[in-house]
């Protein structure tokens, strides 16, 4: 009788105490998030776009290390999933990784004791997140390990840093959505609820698009509940 491979006494084992190959064999986030796969969101951005010569892959998995959660979700579908998601939104809040900064820069102050705005600093949006908001700074800060009240600039010149941000906020917010099959949907409706509900479709239909592209690319289906 042939030889069974490993891969088929895996599966064989899986199936018989109730778990899928696909939970057996997860993938690293630096092997799905590919060299191809950056650089083909990023090759988009205009040649004059900041974000251009700020964003770079190593920067991404360096600070994906201090976050082992993210694209580590139990199985290969749900972290490509996530994945999928983390860079669609960052491709719409970014243009393809154009802009460090929001182009309309407010104060972006909320009364707070526990995270007092500096009155010679703005919180407007900065990063692949775009982290936004005094309170958000000042946690992301207490969390990462920087000024985020007295330094928020430091999110537009430490890409290091302003990608440890966005995976902050990420897996603050976002990852439970997505890693527990509530959809993409709920994603949007985390990050930007205002555009739901009809009130803003074609930011809605943007976002659908990146990320059923990107789950094309990483060979995952995109799963259900993709509109909010």
């Amino acid at each position: 009788m042939e030889a069974l491979t490993m891969a088929k006494l895996v599966m064989i084992v899986g199936i018989l105490i109730g778990i899928s190959l696909d939970s057996v064999f997860g993938q690293s986030v630096d092997s799905m998030v590919t060299s191809e796969f950056f650089d083909g969101i990023i090759s988009q951005a205009g040649t004059g776009c900041a974000g251009k010569t700020f964003y770079t892959r190593s920067a991404f998995l360096e600070a994906a290390k201090s976050f082992p959660g993210f694209g580590d979700a139990g199985s290969a579908t749900k972290s490509k999933r996530e994945i999928a998601a983390f860079f669609a939104h960052v491709t719409f809040g970014t243009g393809h990784f154009c802009y460090i900064e929001e182009i309309a820069r407010g104060t972006h102050c909320l009364n707070s004791t526990q995270y007092p705005c500096n009155p010679d600093k703005k919180y407007y949006g900065r990063g692949p997140i775009q982290l936004t908001w005094n309170y958000n700074y000042g946690a992301a800060g207490e969390s990462i390990g920087f000024d985020g009240l007295n330094n928020p600039d430091i999110v537009a010149t430490n890409v290091t840093i302003s990608f440890k941000t966005a995976l902050w906020y990420w897996m603050e917010y976002i990852h439970s959505a997505i890693t527990s099959d509530l959809g993409f949907g709920r994603t949007i409706r985390r990050i930007n609820g205002g555009v739901c509900h009809g009130k803003n479709e074609k930011e809605v239909r943007a976002r659908v698009g990146y990320y059923k592209d990107y789950c094309d690319q990483l060979g995952v289906s995109p799963g259900p509940n993709l509109y909010c």
